[in-house]
């Protein structure tokens, strides 16, 4: 009696996304097929994502299409830069804003997209910390949190819904990068979510805080 040889399993090849891949499979190609599978197949592509990496390539990911959606956006306002500021001219006149404000915001974007990073991984990172769930160093949350909050950012390139669309793709992203890797439930994602939140906040008003210190010092001084 015969007996059926059972098919060898594939083991699970940790060494993921594509973007991380880029020298293999070349720039473009990466870069395209890391949209399409945090869009199309996200668990699949947190499964084999390392747990151990650098968080170079995921930052420059997140930041190249960020920025690139918000100069798509600023060009379709045929480059003005007051659609980032308050149309209130007394609240302009109220918060005392040089007239070069809008030229400095936009100069300003990528960093601010840089810290922006920075500040939720960390939050996140705490979060989990804190509810003993963190297992892992704190460049993996970031790279979750990099390569959410970056493909999500192609959807804003939806007219008029494009930002909120964007908004609930990163948190849908970062639930499923947090559920493949942690093994979370959705209330214990939205528990670390909140808290995480909560500290966000802190650190921004803290980070305000600490900038309006420096600039009365600094008005003092010269």
């Amino acid at each position: 009696m015969s007996v059926e040889e059972q098919p060898e399993l594939t083991p699970l090849i940790i060494d993921g996304p594509p973007w991380e891949k880029k020298h293999e499979l070349g720039f473009f190609v990466a870069f395209i097929e890391t949209i399409k599978s945090f869009l199309m197949r996200p668990a699949s592509t947190f499964s084999v994502m390392r747990r151990k990496a650098g968080i170079g390539d995921a930052l420059v990911y997140a930041v190249a299409i960020q920025v690139f959606t918000f100069l798509w956006t600023f060009a379709l306002s045929n480059g003005n830069p007051e659609m980032f500021l308050p149309q209130s001219p007394e609240l302009r006149e109220m918060l005392d804003l040089p007239e070069n404000i809008g030229q400095i915001m936009v100069l300003m974007y990528p960093f601010s997209v840089i810290l922006l990073q920075f500040i939720s991984a960390f939050a996140v990172h705490l979060s989990l910390k804190w509810r003993g769930i963190q297992s892992y160093d704190f460049s993996l949350v970031f790279r979750i949190f990099a390569y959410a909050s970056g493909t999500a950012s192609i959807l804003l390139l939806i007219p008029i819904m494009g930002g909120l669309f964007s908004l609930v793709m990163t948190v849908y992203l970062v639930y499923v990068g947090l559920r493949t890797i942690y093994a979370i439930d959705a209330g214990s994602f939205v528990i670390t979510a909140i808290i995480a939140l909560l500290v966000t906040l802190g650190l921004y008003i803290l980070g305000a805080i600490g900038i309006t210190i420096l600039l009365l010092v600094l008005s003092l001084i010269l």
